[in-house]
Formats: structure tokens, C-alpha cells, sequence
């Protein structure tokens, strides 16, 4: 099995300025991080990093990323403009799983190791507080309408609901075995949790904080991403080196699409009409046509390609 990961002032961009549409890809094990065009759907760019970098969150207005780097314990900020690094700042011993808040002055890093997320203010560049959750946080999402954080705790089969404005736990959810990836409806009514020694989909309803169906996908399952329409799930399964795409409504698999080896971060173009997928082992993205349901592309982007968490900037 592949590991989860290796051992071992910001300025924010003005709202007027154009961001042009990138997928930023985290390649662990060659230390550097891809810009993928997704118009030309090439390699524009290969930034150095250090620290093993793994997971990936952009602000929800695409101008700000946050990368974390497990085996430097810190994050970086990169400038979704100037693509350049703006900051890198110390967080914690075991830095993977990451979320922002809209506007990119919140983000949130999930410690694998002492199971806790630590939340960062962005302008001060300072840990403002730390949250308790489950054993071994990986995934997570924030929902600003609803003033929440969604935490995926792998070795606690559990989901975290936390309060956003107290910080507070509001609920904790069994799910399957291993969670560690999450998705978010686009109406916002309902979470899956990828649960990956169980090899299915707990699908968790946000209202009642329940889990209301639990589907199989392929073995092994890492990363899920809903499309724009509501209608897909779109979920990364590792050890077959496939994508499932799932029926929302029905919950049954339509298609199993083959991609690149050990496939781990998934996410979707805004208008739905391309998936990328990062593969670990091969170091490449596949670009799946969401029309056809087949690879058209496949892009090498570095070693140990894992893009985990929310990777594409591409908006209306």
C-alpha cells in the first residue's frame, strides 16, 4: 500500500484582477508543484518546494492556494496570479488534509499526527486556535454557509462536524472504515466520506447528521468530487487505478473509467466538461471527458503526484 504521506505577508490578489484557469498538482516525492493550463491542458509551470508537498486548498474565490508539507510541518501560500510562493509558515508535526474558507483569510490543516486542525488566520499569518477531532484527520471541507468544517478522521471511522464561528464539535458521525476523502453536494445538503479500507461511500445527510445510504465503489478509495450539476460523484479508487462515476440520484456506478497507477486527488473543471486526476505512482494527471466517459489526455506532472484536496481554480 502506498503511504499517506512521507515521514520524517500574504497579498491577497485584488478581486477586480483576472485569475486564469489552473489545476495545481502536489508531486510528493520530486518536491514541486505543477501548474496545469487547463485551457491547453499542458504543464506551464514547475515550482520548487520543499517538505514533501500533499495536500492543496484554494480559497473559494480561486486566488489563494494553501499547500501543506508534511516533512517541513509547515504550509506554503501560493499566489494563484503570480504564481509564485508567498509565504510559508510553521503549523504543526503532521500536516496533510487542508481547507479555506471563500476569501482565503481562514485556513484550516489537519495535524495527522496529534489529531487535531489548527486554524489559521492568513493576514497575521498565526495559528489563532486548535481544535480536538478525531484520531488521524485527513480530508476536509468548509461550508461557509452553513458556518461549519467537515473533517474526515481516518483511524476513528468517524466524520467531525465543527462550528466555524466557536470552534465547537457539533457532531461526530461513524462512518465507514478509513475515511479520508470528502465531497459536498453543490446544494449543500448532503457529504460523502470516501472510506478506504471499506471500499465504499458513506453518505452523510448535513440536516439530520446522519448517514442515510452506503454504496461500494472500487478497492481501495481515496478522493471523490461531485460535478457542478449535482447529478455525479466522481471517486478515485487506488488499488484498481480507476475512477467510479456514480449515479447521485440512484447511487449506482455508471461507468469505471481506467487511469494512471495508484490514482489519489480528484476535481472537476466549473462547467463539469473535464476531470483531472493525479497519479501517484506514474507521476502523471489523466483528463477524463465527462461527455464520453473516457481518458482524452494524459499529462505528466512529477513524482508522486497526489493533489489532495481542492486543486482546480477554474470559475465561470
Amino acid at each position: 500500500m502506498i503511504a499517506f504521506f512521507i515521514l520524517p505577508m500574504l497579498a491577497l490578489s485584488a478581486c477586480n484582477k483576472e485569475t486564469k484557469d489552473y489545476a495545481v498538482i502536489t508531486n510528493q516525492l520530486s518536491d514541486d508543484i505543477a501548474i496545469i493550463d487547463t485551457h491547453t491542458q499542458t504543464v506551464i509551470k514547475t515550482i520548487k518546494t520543499e517538505g514533501k508537498p500533499a495536500g492543496i486548498a484554494l480559497s473559494g474565490d480561486k486566488h489563494i492556494a494553501f499547500i501543506s508539507n508534511p516533512d517541513s510541518q509547515n504550509i506554503s501560500l501560493l499566489d494563484m496570479q503570480s504564481l509564485a510562493i508567498s509565504a510559508t509558515i510553521p503549523v504543526g508535526v503532521g500536516p496533510v488534509g487542508i481547507a479555506s474558507n471563500y476569501d482565503g483569510s481562514t485556513a484550516y490543516i489537519a495535524d495527522w499526527y496529534q489529531h487535531k486542525v489548527r486554524v489559521l488566520d492568513a493576514k497575521t499569518q498565526q495559528i489563532i486556535k486548535t481544535i480536538n477531532v478525531g484520531k488521524s484527520p485527513a480530508g476536509m471541507i468548509v461550508d461557509d454557509r452553513s458556518n461549519r468544517l467537515y473533517v474526515a478522521n481516518r483511524d476513528s471511522n468517524s466524520v467531525s462536524f465543527i462550528n466555524t464561528e466557536n470552534y465547537s464539535t457539533e457532531h461526530e458521525i461513524k462512518v465507514g472504515t478509513a475515511p479520508f476523502g470528502l465531497a459536498l453536494s453543490t446544494d449543500y445538503k448532503l457529504l460523502y466520506a470516501v472510506n478506504v479500507q471499506s471500499s465504499n461511500v458513506s453518505v452523510i445527510d448535513i440536516k439530520t447528521a446522519s448517514v442515510i445510504n452506503t454504496f461500494d465503489v472500487g478497492e481501495w478509495p481515496y478522493c471523490a468530487v461531485v460535478s457542478p450539476d449535482n447529478r455525479r460523484l466522481y471517486v478515485t479508487n487506488q488499488d484498481e487505478s480507476t475512477v467510479s462515476i456514480v449515479d447521485t440520484k440512484t447511487y449506482k456506478t455508471l461507468a469505471t473509467v481506467d487511469v494512471g497507477d495508484s490514482p489519489e486527488g480528484i476535481d472537476i473543471t466549473h462547467d463539469g466538461a473535464y476531470v483531472y486526476v493525479a497519479n501517484w505512482s506514474d507521476g502523471t494527471v489523466s483528463l477524463i471527458d465527462t461527455n464520453t466517459n473516457t481518458v482524452i489526455k494524459t499529462i505528466t506532472t512529477g513524482k508522486g503526484s497526489r493533489a489532495f484536496g481542492d486543486f482546480i481554480n477554474s470559475r465561470p
